[in-house]
């Protein structure tokens, strides 16, 4: 039982060091991220972050994998089949419109991997995007087209806007949105029958 016991409270510090490190990321960016403000914050020892963590790069890659499960549930949950590709596309560049206003690190981390040591692969987005494309061209709504090089193109077209409107912080959200809304409505009139 003092195993479990042990195990469990390590995962619990591990965990606090993460929620630590995110809290600096977010706040200060997650390039002023250090172990010596992890510790400063937290009241550790530099030998309890290096226990579970080899390095600050090792922290935020632990971190972007976590956010982009969290990111990638939320984008799960708004998938429908029974709703064609046009509402769908809305939705989820909708939701991570709203990512991008209110979190740009977070976006800039999970979103645009801009921390990330490792080659990141292509988001399985892109992959969805292109069935549904594909759907939308079965059923009529949509126009002949590669669905690869459409996904691909809607998805940075998307990742462009977004990143813009996550360094204009001088936008409210309401404009951000009537922007979205000239956005979706340029590339659905690229793609729409």
């Amino acid at each position: 039982m003092a195993r479990e016991e042990q195990k469990m409270r390590s995962e619990n510090v591990r965990q606090a060091i993460l929620d630590t490190a995110l809290e600096i990321g977010i706040k200060e960016g997650f390039e002023e991220l250090s172990i010596r403000k992890i510790i400063n914050r937290m009241k550790y020892s530099t030998g309890v972050v290096y226990h579970h963590f080899k390095d600050k790069q090792e922290i935020i890659d632990a971190i972007e994998d976590a956010e982009t499960q969290w990111l990638r549930g939320q984008i799960m949950e708004l998938l429908d089949q029974s709703k064609d590709v046009v509402s769908e596309l809305e939705m989820v560049f909708k939701r991570i419109l709203k990512l991008a206003y209110e979190e740009p690190e977070k976006y800039n981390l999970i979103v645009l991997h801009k921390y990330s040591r490792r080659r990141t692969e292509q988001p399985g987005w892109i992959t969805h995007l292109s069935k549904r494309l594909q759907e939308g061209i079965d059923t009529g709504i949509i126009k002949e087209m590669d669905t690869e090089k459409a996904a691909f193109a809607i998805w940075s077209s998307f990742l462009g806007f977004h990143l813009m409107i996550s360094r204009n912080m001088d936008l409210t959200m309401e404009e951000a949105e009537e922007m979205f809304k000239v956005q979706l409505n340029i590339i659905l009139k690229g793609v729409l029958l």
